[in-house]
């Protein structure tokens, strides 16, 4: 029983750490140019089920442009998933949806307090690195 406590600190923390590296990038961005065109947003669990019928989650974030958004979330063992999606110019769903796209699988391990990650090859990557993939497509036209 209490290997599930440590697990949900374990994806908490992570998604938190990986939050706030993404909101710190993203106002750096923002404070470059007059568009502020990237935003960030806290998911709570609930419209992860409800809206993206993915249950089960402990939470996640994502990040919008005008042309496309990306969520990070959860997923059992120990892999954070992150999932892309072209929006229409307006920033409105298109008539025809367009398909959402994994972008990156995250590994990640605690190893003396301190989370190590993997990208979808198993090589080790940091966090920050992670970051500035995501952001730079979520950038991109």
């Amino acid at each position: 029983m209490t290997e599930t406590p440590n697990t949900d600190t374990n994806f908490v923390n992570v998604l938190d750490n990986l939050y706030s590296i993404s909101k710190s990038a993203i106002e750096t961005l923002n404070s470059k140019v007059s568009n502020k065109d990237l935003s960030i947003y806290k998911l709570p669990t609930e419209f992860l089920e409800m809206f993206l019928d993915i249950p089960g989650r402990r939470g996640g974030f994502c990040i919008i442009s005008p042309s496309k958004m990306v969520t990070f979330f959860d997923e059992d063992p120990n892999l954070i998933t992150v999932i892309g999606k072209n929006r229409n110019k307006k920033g409105a769903v298109a008539q025809v949806s367009s398909k959402t796209t994994q972008l990156l699988k995250l590994s990640f391990s605690n190893v003396g307090g301190k989370y190590e990650y993997k990208d979808n090859t198993g090589g080790a990557i940091d966090p920050t690195s992670i970051v500035d993939i995501i952001v730079n497509w979520v950038q991109s036209n």
